[in-house]
């Protein structure tokens, strides 16, 4: 009987030696967005499904103000670079690097680990006589807060940029919600509205207050950015990229509208080894469907999706080599 247990313990011993010791997961940290936000909800997403997955990683996803605090805490805080990831969009990309508004310095560029989302928004109206943003000249637009990159501040650049007329229309930067109301109320002639894409399906979910607009029972009437004034926008160098709104994305789009998206999106800096950055994306290809079961927008999310719209330089090293093993860049 001693014998065998002996015999049995050598066994495992042997077995332990060839196979070596349980690696840990990597610990990494997500500063995900305000409670309420998209950008939170797929934070606390990924986390779930690390801890479900039990794999090569594992997250700790907390609230956080807001992308461009991310930004800032991250400068100020170097060292946090090398295990924390943090949601990012190509807009805000472009005024960090650059030094604008909101920020006061330049900040390096951050490399995409994945998007969660593909964001796009336009101007809509219920009057008839606007049917293109020229037609603005002289008028009232409500835009959201001053800080939203996705639903201000990307808007006033193809107003800028794009079209020129900026200066020409009159900007009141409400907030999402409220934006829609004035429209309601007639308080202006034309309000931001939008939501989010998968390009791969052609589904298109709408934002609450342009889900609100359309349940008004009034007409809705689209302005199209044009492909044009997007391709300008994109030339002075905002990280913004041409998309076709699918026809009956919202009611009153009776034909497809050209206009822009915004990568949101998981992104790491340098600091964040290559290793980790392969780790964590090779998570996220491989249960990419799972998204769905913890928030709406999940469902929007393909493999398709999750590098789309960015140029192989500003893909992490470590992303990249995962996204090729996968198929999913060439």
């Amino acid at each position: 009987m001693r014998n065998r247990i002996l015999t049995s313990l050598a066994a495992l011993w042997a077995i332990w030696i060839t196979a070596g010791p349980a690696q840990a997961a990597d610990e990494l940290s997500l500063m995900a967005g305000p409670f309420g936000t998209g950008s939170y909800a797929l934070g606390n997403a990924i986390e779930q499904i690390s801890k479900k997955t039990k794999g090569a990683v594992g997250i700790v996803a907390s609230e956080s103000p807001g992308l461009v605090f991310n930004v800032r805490k991250l400068g100020k805080e170097p060292d946090l670079k090398a295990s924390t990831f943090t949601p990012y969009t190509t807009g805000l990309g472009y005024l960090a690097v650059n030094g604008m508004k909101p920020f006061k310095e330049k900040y390096p560029p951050a490399k995409l680990i994945a998007n969660y989302l593909l964001g796009s928004v336009w101007l809509a109206t219920f009057d008839p006589d606007i049917k293109s943003i020229k037609d603005l000249v002289g008028k009232r637009v409500a835009l959201g807060r001053p800080p939203q990159i996705l639903w201000t501040v990307e808007p006033e650049l193809l107003l800028t940029k794009g079209w020129g007329l900026h200066d020409k229309i009159t900007i009141e930067r409400l907030g999402t919600k409220p934006a829609a109301q004035a429209l309601l109320d007639g308080k202006v002639d034309a309000a931001i509205i939008g939501g989010y894409a998968n390009v791969a399906s052609g589904e298109f979910k709408p934002s609450p207050q342009t889900a609100e607009l359309m349940a008004s029972g009034r007409t809705l009437y689209h302005i199209p950015w044009g492909k044009e004034a997007v391709q300008k926008t994109m030339d002075s160098g905002v990280g913004v990229n041409h998309i076709a709104v699918p026809k009956g994305a919202v009611i009153g789009l009776d034909a497809p509208l050209d206009g822009f998206f915004d990568a949101i999106a998981w992104v790491a800096y340098p600091e964040f080894s290559d290793d980790k950055a392969y780790k964590l994306t090779k998570m996220i290809i491989d249960n990419v469907g799972e998204f769905k079961d913890y928030h709406a927008l999940g469902k929007l999310m393909a493999p398709e999706t999750l590098a789309y719209g960015w140029k192989a330089e500003n893909i992490h090293p470590g992303a990249l080599k995962a996204y090729k093993e996968a198929g999913l860049v060439d």
